[in-house]
């Protein structure tokens, strides 16, 4: 039997605060992410609660200790049989909890700071396959060539096979981006706005020509691909 908690508030207060406060006002983190933390802390709270044999509501700050957070997190793939990657979400919300403890209650930092030292676990990472040239041409023949959003939901995808750009890049587009006059390529502003020049192939570009002829604005800074 643990000793008596005599600053469970202390905990209750952090636990409101890091939600109310911190995540919400402060981080402004999405309701997903607010509710994965939310279910953390409270697998977590549930755990030390039956180590140290009180109720949640009785726990305080000083149970959240580097032993007890390491015996958690081997519950969670021993007992609960989460994989690597559920164990390290899990611990990043803990680390995120403790944190803000730490900075707003001086005199646990030294305990946090044990837990915040615990490593993710590394996790293999599936390869990324490919489709095959039959599977692509089966995706673009399944765009509805009847319809106008048919027929722009085609073209994006060919250019998409082939340049291999991202569809944030895709979708930023404009008429000036491409040239079939001259070099034959597309320009695209990516990550951290860099500039890169993609070479189109002639079935592209000849698909690419129909398509801005029938764009409703050919004005060289409208959008290639327009929404309805």
């Amino acid at each position: 039997m643990s000793k008596p908690c005599t600053k469970a508030t202390d905990l209750s207060t952090m636990i409101y605060k890091f939600f109310g406060e911190y995540l919400i006002q402060q981080r402004r983190l999405s309701p997903h992410t607010i509710a994965a933390y939310r279910d953390s802390l409270r697998l977590y709270l549930m755990f030390i609660s039956e180590k140290v044999r009180r109720p949640v509501t009785r726990l305080c700050i000083d149970d959240l200790g580097y032993d007890t957070t390491l015996a958690f997190l081997q519950n969670l793939e021993e007992k609960r049989h989460n994989t690597v990657r559920t164990r390290n979400n899990r611990l990043a919300a803990i680390k995120c909890f403790l944190n803000y403890i730490g900075t707003y209650v001086p005199e646990a930092m030294e305990q946090a700071s044990k837990v915040l030292a615990i490593p993710q676990k590394t996790w293999g990472r599936p390869l990324v396959t490919y489709l095959t040239r039959v599977e692509i041409e089966a995706l673009l023949r399944a765009a509805d060539s009847q319809s106008w959003s048919g027929q722009r939901d085609r073209m994006m995808l060919m250019l998409l096979y082939n340049t291999g750009a991202r569809v944030s890049e895709m979708v930023q587009l404009k008429v000036q981006d491409i040239d079939l006059q001259h070099q034959h390529t597309v320009r695209f502003l990516g990550k951290g706005r860099k500039e890169r020049i993609v070479p189109l192939w002639s079935n592209t570009m000849y698909s690419l020509n129909k398509w801005i002829s029938a764009l409703p604005s050919k004005q060289l800074d409208s959008t290639l691909f327009p929404n309805r």
